[in-house]
């Protein structure tokens, strides 16, 4: 292994660089963030006293912590516990993901599963984390890039944007040519996926001679999308800043002055230019407001954050090096001698193995806690539909176990169902090394709903025909939404059918065109009293009657927004909500594309902590 240097000063220059150009970008770009026009910013638009609080940095506080407290091995699986510890954002894929996690679901399941969101930009936002802790090593950024993006954007453009963005942010370490890092960046990433597009697409328009504002135009025709937040047209924004920008300042500002998730594409940006120019190199007129302060939105809470950019780059250097030790990158951080880094971009066959997992499975290492070289791999599939099951229901699942030690594995699989549930007879296995074997079962729920269910899976080993050692994996199923649909033609009485999650599914009784009067009935179950926020989202006018009331009636169509937190005031309801069960009747007119219902009870505003908004995972829709 070729041994290269990392000089200490070097790596905090870089790092705290980083680290300053995120508060910066994230302070100019928060307060007009969601503006689709134009911009023509010169400057921040608020001047803070002190950087503004920004989930861009928030949540790489909280990786910060997760690295310190479970070290280099660190997967989406304890991600996904961070999440549930200390973040209660109800932000689109942030919403979504904490509440599957909060049932029981983890990653990737929990960040594809019911989630319309995955496309999105709370991925691509918090890659400097993963750059910073492997400097040099992209391949290495790009991994842990992967498994953090999906807790809560799997089999989405938001995993290809921040494995992009987190290798561009580690090759900075050898390498400061803007195109050499672009190049490097889009090797981390599928050729054919949006993001890889959009970025070649403006490379070539650029190269063209087309100017910013033209280029701007041309991302949003053939890239865009009405979501602010989508995260293709929003990545191509901020390599836009990066291609334009005459100077550090130019370039942030033409990044904001695109317009849309403005907070997201200045802060990244701002992180890439503060990383190659150091905080020597930005100028003192953008520094002085921001200055050295860590802010910190108080939904983020539990641990022991850093109260300024010094702490927070000692913490990410020191983390750093226990990384780059345990990924034997041969990179040394060295107090004296001088950095010798080499261009270190690696084969990516392992990475591309990673974007061709299923989202639909999660994968198990046993002995429990192995992180490599185990004994036992088991991958549970949940099948197309994922994780829900309905009352009095049938699914089947996948387990596919492969053996990964040296010697003859011999054991059982058996499984654990909730009580009155059938499922099936244990499965004796013997695998020789390396040798895999699929067990496909099926289980049936009973007539009792749940919001959702623990399973488990055991393993058995035999040795000498006994019992030699046994581990457990639970895991969960969630309960599905029971409806009964009408369409405008079909089913004069109605026809029952069951929704994985919260979109209403209307194929049953769809002819195709989805043209005319739509509607569905379900009773929602509201185990106690409280205040209720009620959505609707459609893309379609829709109208909603609780308990035969009149309560949604938006006979217009806006912009389809089935976010916990900002779906369009025309199509929510807030109400004190009686324990009990209540009758939820929709009725929407299909204009020919394709009908998209979400229908969410999510708590108010008013909470009794920071953390508004989030799902009432306990409401059921049941028959």
């Amino acid at each position: 292994m070729t041994i290269s240097i990392l000089n200490e000063q070097d790596y905090y220059r870089i790092v705290y660089g980083g680290w300053l150009g995120k508060n910066i970008g994230g302070t100019l770009g928060a307060p007009v963030e969601g503006v689709k026009e134009l911009l023509n910013l010169d400057f921040y638009p608020e001047l803070p006293d002190g950087p503004l609080e920004n989930d861009d940095l928030d949540l790489q506080l909280v990786w910060l912590h997760a690295l310190e407290q479970y070290g280099p091995s660190l997967t989406n699986k304890e991600l996904g516990q961070e999440w549930i510890d200390h973040i209660f954002f109800p932000f689109d894929e942030y919403g979504y993901a904490l509440t599957n996690l909060r049932r029981g679901l983890i990653a990737p399941v929990a960040g594809w599963f019911n989630n319309p969101f995955n496309n999105c930009m709370g991925s691509p936002i918090r890659s400097e984390i993963w750059a910073m802790v492997a400097p040099g090593a992209p391949e290495t950024a790009a991994r842990y890039a992967y498994e953090d993006a999906t807790v809560d954007h799997a089999g989405g453009e938001g995993v290809y944007g921040e494995m992009l963005f987190a290798s561009i942010e580690s090759a900075i370490f050898f390498e400061q040519d803007r195109d050499r890092l672009i190049e490097i960046g889009l090797r981390y990433i599928p050729a054919d996926c949006r993001t890889a597009l959009a970025v070649k697409d403006l490379l070539r328009w650029h190269q063209e001679g087309k100017d910013w504002i033209e280029a701007r135009a041309l991302i949003l025709d053939h890239h865009g999308r009405e979501n602010f937040t989508d995260a293709p047209q929003n990545i191509a924004f901020t390599i836009l800043g990066w291609l334009y920008g005459k100077d550090f300042e130019d370039a942030i500002l033409k990044a904001t002055n695109c317009g849309y998730d403005t907070d997201c594409t200045a802060a990244t940006l701002g992180a890439i230019l503060g990383m190659i120019l150091g905080p020597e190199g930005l100028p003192a007129k953008w520094v002085q407001p921001v200055g050295d302060r860590v802010v910190i939105s108080p939904p983020i809470k539990g641990f022991p954050a850093p109260q300024n950019l010094d702490e927070l780059t000692r913490r990410t250097i020191a983390v750093g090096k226990q990384v780059l030790a345990a990924w034997h990158t041969g990179i040394i951080v060295h107090p004296e001698l001088p950095t010798t880094l080499q261009d270190r971009v690696e084969e990516r066959d392992s990475i591309e193995a990673m974007w061709n997992r299923p989202v639909t499975e999660n994968r198990y290492l046993l002995p429990k806690g192995t992180s490599s070289q185990p004994n036992l791999e088991l991958v549970l599939n949940y099948g197309d539909e994922g994780p829900a099951i309905g009352i009095d229901q049938s699914k089947n699942l996948t387990i596919t176990v492969t053996n990964r030690s040296l010697v003859l594995l011999e054991g059982s699989l058996s499984l654990e169902v909730p009580a009155g549930w059938s499922g099936p007879a244990a499965e004796v296995t013997r695998l020789n090394p390396g040798e895999s074997t699929s067990w496909k079962v099926v289980v049936k729920s009973s007539s009792q709903s749940e919001s959702s269910y623990r399973l488990a899976l055991n393993w058995t080993r035999y040795h000498d025909g006994h019992v030699w050692s046994e581990e457990r994996i639970p895991f969960a199923l969630v309960g599905a939404a029971h409806w009964t649909i009408w369409g405008p033609t079909k089913a004069e009485n109605g026809i029952e059918v069951v929704c994985a999650g919260n979109k209403i599914n209307w194929q049953a009784v769809s002819e195709g065109n989805l043209i005319g009067t739509y509607r569905a009935r379900t009773n929602l179950y509201n185990p106690s009293t409280r205040k209720l926020r009620l959505i609707a989202a459609a893309n379609a006018p829709i109208s909603v009657k609780l308990n035969g009331e009149t309560v949604i009636d938006c006979q217009k169509i806006v912009e389809f927004m089935p976010a916990y937190h900002r779906p369009a005031t025309e199509q929510l309801y807030e109400v004190t909500l009686a324990a009990g069960t209540h009758v939820v009747e929709v009725e929407v007119t299909g204009q020919g594309e394709d009908l998209e219902v979400y229908v969410l009870p999510v708590a108010t505003l008013d909470t009794t902590s920071p953390g508004k908004y989030y799902y009432y995972t306990d409401m059921m829709f049941v028959k």
